[in-house]
């Protein structure tokens, strides 16, 4: 008798620690795929990051507070500004793709801001080949573009070409360094002429430094650094 009351005792721990688990995990995903917006600084003058994973910070998830690429460029911008990250992982900027930004509330709320610059940087999921058409792809991220530009502060837009790829595809449902190249930073190059945007090359930045990446894609605290440094030159220039 007593061997049973202690074998259910044990069941009942067992199964409290499996849901706490499962809890724990699902809070987690939605952590990645649903975040609130991370603001860095107190500034009046709002910077807008728009992106995906790389954006969001997916490289330094222990240190996303200070090691993602809009946290390093408040620092550098100073007290008068703060941004604001809207990057959400796995999104494409294709309305057609497996997880378009356009659907989520970070696009609205976005568009909501008063802001004085927006920063987006969109394209890598975009190069999955089961995601990937080029002509809706300029044409979607021209209206992208626009709307961010037509916000009621007349905000500077900023467009980025993405980091290099640096691992290899296995399927379909990779991100495509070839395609990235080939096809989407032409097409964004475009999107730029047409709406006339600044352009951040990432892609030139990134291109010789596989180390600044934790993953092959995701950039680390050394390559989110090197990243808000360059967006932060592009800035001071065009001020």
């Amino acid at each position: 008798m007593k061997a049973k009351k202690i074998m259910k005792m044990v069941l009942i721990v067992l199964s409290i620690l499996i849901v706490a688990v499962i809890g724990i995990g699902y809070g987690f995903i939605r952590s990645l795929l649903y975040p609130d917006a991370l603001v860095t600084g107190n500034g009046s003058k709002n910077v807008i990051c728009v992106g995906d994973s790389i954006t969001y910070g997916q490289g330094v998830l222990g240190s996303r507070k200070t090691d993602t690429y809009p946290a390093i460029l408040a620092n550098l911008l100073g007290d008068d500004y703060k941004t604001i990250n809207y990057g959400l992982c796995n999104r494409t900027l294709l309305s057609t793709g497996n997880m378009p930004y356009t659907n989520e509330k970070f696009a609205e709320e976005s568009l909501a801001e008063d802001a004085e610059i927006v920063i987006i940087m969109l394209g890598t999921n975009d190069s999955k080949p089961d995601n990937w058409n080029p002509k809706q792809y300029e044409n979607e991220y021209t209206t992208f573009v626009q709307n961010y530009q037509n916000m009621a502060g007349s905000p500077k837009v900023y467009i980025m070409l993405p980091p290099r790829v640096f691992i290899e595809p296995e399927n379909t449902g990779d991100c495509n360094n070839t395609i990235l190249t080939e096809e989407v930073i032409p097409a964004i190059k475009q999107v730029a002429e047409q709406t006339g945007a600044q352009l951040i090359d990432l892609y030139s930045l990134t291109e010789g430094h596989a180390e600044w990446f934790a993953d092959g894609l995701h950039p680390n605290a050394e390559g989110n650094k090197a990243i808000a440094e360059t967006i932060y030159e592009k800035i001071s220039d065009s001020k």
